[in-house]
């Protein structure tokens, strides 16, 4: 009878996940097109030595060769891909401003280069020189003189790296002209200006969050309308000359507007934030916005989202019937977030339903028995000890335990390429999982040996971990079907609907084959993290007394706690002092904000599969399968071209 309502639960729960998915793709689908005035194509094209570039173009419909229309290529930041620059897509190109969303070299699905990447952003900006050469001389319905470029952080250094490409173009063809022997000899000849000006292929750059390293020796260089956005609360702003993120009185900001600026109208002290300077019809126009943000904030905020379409339609001298406040972007991110949902509610049903095919059924168990109630000082104390130091160790451990990866990883983490373990993220994560794993198994063992064991625990009875190696290959198939069904979702979404499921930095988007040969060699590694965890939820804290909600919930918590503590301090340091409690290393903390959701929700799987099997296998083998693609699929690769 239990087996049977089980079965009927499950077959509910199923379809409202999948009900869920259809409604985010559709949502997403209507908004992100504008509701049919957009057409959306992702694209792959070849660039030089082999490489390749991928994407998302957001096309306007009314754009055709007869009407001509502007177009943006912008760039996300380092460990992010295309879809992280959704925001500034949707919301320009339903303005009439064409949109390529790329993913630059060594991330997404593009490929990685012949170059260091270092080389990469300096020599082909990541990708988005060949993207600007590709609108210009491919799309026969782009106008050439409205191209602008924009990026996120490293998308940023790759805006400033490629309008300073096209600007060294523009001045190197002013000096030949100038040469004696040129057409027109030292004066330059109306043919020779306009030769000049059909270097110079950008328009407009507009990077955000990336200031650092702006002189008045760069700024020469820019020869395009220009502005930026940079984040007041930026963790990276340290490096700033002045060692914050205000940019009123900044030496950086003062070099933008001065750029533009006679000698005698020159700058010196403070700027005004926000106001227009210059003169958009001569490419003279010069603009900084200082909001109160963070780094990851900025392209997940509706302020930073109107500045960029004041500054493009303003650049581009369009008129702009939709003011910039009207904006779609959170609600079609809103509906993402509703299939992330879906995919999340997917995973149990799914599993308990597979459990009933012949070849599966007999991994169908009674969840064992519960852990004697805490009844005495000495089981509580370890109880709840064990509970803070589980979460402390994970708080503490990170950043040290973290940082061994130039000595584990030296060349990958040096942004070099390898066939092994070529991801800078997920090898200090992995390394971090693997102590917290050991020390997890440890302090379970521990638990035992002095309380457990005398407090009459039977592990045949209330563990759950004795298993045969047959059962252990064939849950092992189990989990693989369970991932296959997940991304099947995932990959349905981004090939009927070109949509994934997310929100802010926590995205499950479609991989490539590629992603997956990364992956197989992260899983077997982070098995030891997730099977610590499962065990830990499920046979050393399931005890009598504590309800299930209650209990399910302090594991769950537990599992973040860690990481939230680590991001608390990180980011009241910045909010109280304006730089970052930890300095060097300040991209770290921030790329392990996904496992706040991730690891809590984990808890609950693992939970679940354990009464479904009563063991604690599945659940350990489905977190790490489904977790580490997420994470293998959202960063950047240094696989060799």
């Amino acid at each position: 009878m239990e087996k049977t309502k089980h079965k009927r639960s499950a077959s509910f729960w199923l379809c409202i996940a999948l009900v869920l998915c259809l409604i985010s793709c559709i949502g997403a689908s209507l908004l992100q097109t504008d509701f049919g005035n957009v057409q959306i194509i992702k694209f792959k094209i070849p660039t030089d030595n082999g490489k390749w570039l991928s994407g998302n173009l957001f096309r306007p419909v009314s754009a055709t060769a007869e009407n001509k229309v502007p177009i943006v290529i912008t760039s996300h930041g380092y460990l992010n891909n295309n879809q992280m620059q959704d925001i500034s897509a949707i919301e320009l190109s339903r303005r009439g401003i064409a949109v390529i969303a790329m993913d630059a070299y060594f991330h997404g699905d593009s490929s990685s280069t012949q170059y260091s990447y270092e080389d990469s952003g300096v020599i082909e900006g990541m990708g988005m020189i060949p993207l600007v050469e590709y609108a210009y001389s491919q799309l026969d319905w782009v106008d050439n003189t409205k191209i602008g470029v924009m990026g996120h952080s490293m998308g940023g250094s790759n805006t400033w790296n490629t309008a300073r490409h096209y600007g060294r173009l523009y001045m190197q063809a002013l000096e030949d002209a100038q040469a004696p022997g040129s057409d027109g000899g030292e004066t330059i000849t109306e043919e020779e200006q306009a030769y000049a000006d059909s270097v110079n292929k950008v328009a407009a750059a507009f990077p955000t969050s990336s200031v650092r390293n702006t002189t008045d020796e760069v700024m020469a260089e820019i020869h395009c309308n220009f502005g930026t956005n940079f984040g007041f609360y930026d963790e990276g702003a340290y490096r700033c000359v002045n060692g914050d993120g205000d940019l009123h009185d900044a030496p950086e900001a003062l070099a933008i507007v001065n750029s533009i600026l006679p000698e005698s109208e020159k700058l010196t002290d403070t700027i005004e934030i926000g106001k227009m300077y210059g003169d958009p019809a001569n490419d003279t126009l010069r603009v900084v916005y200082n909001p109160h943000e963070i780094h990851p904030w900025q392209h997940f905020s509706t302020e930073s989202a109107g500045y960029t379409v004041d500054f493009f339609t303003t650049a581009f001298q369009m008129e702009n019937p939709i003011p910039s406040s009207n904006q779609y972007w959170l609600w079609k991110e809103l509906f993402n977030c509703i299939g992330l949902v879906g995919a999340a509610l997917l995973i149990v049903p799914l599993a308990t339903l597979l459990l009933k095919v012949p070849c599966f059924a007999s991994l169908a168990g009674e969840e064992p028995k519960k852990l004697p109630a805490l009844t005495t000082a000495k089981s509580k104390a370890f109880f709840w000890g064990s509970w803070c130091l589980s979460w402390i160790v994970s708080w503490l451990s990170f950043i040290p335990i973290g940082k061994l990866d130039q000595y584990i990883f030296p060349s990958v983490t040096a942004r070099g390429t390898s066939n092994w373990f070529p991801q800078p993220t997920t090898n200090f994560i992995l390394l971090w999982a693997v102590f917290n794993g050991i020390v997890g198994l440890a302090l379970f063992w521990l638990s035992y040996k002095f309380v457990g064991s005398k407090n009459g625990v039977v592990p045949s009875e209330m563990w759950g971990i004795k298993i045969s190696l047959k059962d252990f290959f064939k849950t092992l198939a189990l989990a693989i079907c369970v991932f296959i069904g997940f991304y099947a979702t995932v990959m349905f979404s981004q090939y009927f609907f070109q949509t994934d499921y997310r929100i802010w930095t926590l995205d499950i988007r479609a991989f490539t084959v590629d992603k997956l040969y990364v992956a197989l060699q992260y899983w077997p590694l982070f098995f030891v993290f997730y099977l610590a965890n499962s065990i830990s939820i499920n046979s050393s804290s399931r005890v009598e007394g504590q309800k299930e909600g209650f209990n399910l919930f302090i594991c769950a918590l537990g599992n973040s706690l860690g990481v939230i503590i680590l991001n608390a301090i990180q980011y009241g340091t910045v909010f109280a002092t304006g730089i970052p409690h930890w300095q060097e290393d300040w991209l770290r903390p921030l790329v392990i904000v996904p496992l706040i959701v991730q690891l809590f929700v984990a808890a609950y799987i693992g939970r679940y599969l354990f009464k479904r099997t009563g063991k604690v296998w599945l659940g350990a083998m489905v977190n790490t399968l489904i977790i580490v693609m997420m994470g293998v699929a959202n960063t950047c690769t240094f696989l060799p071209l």
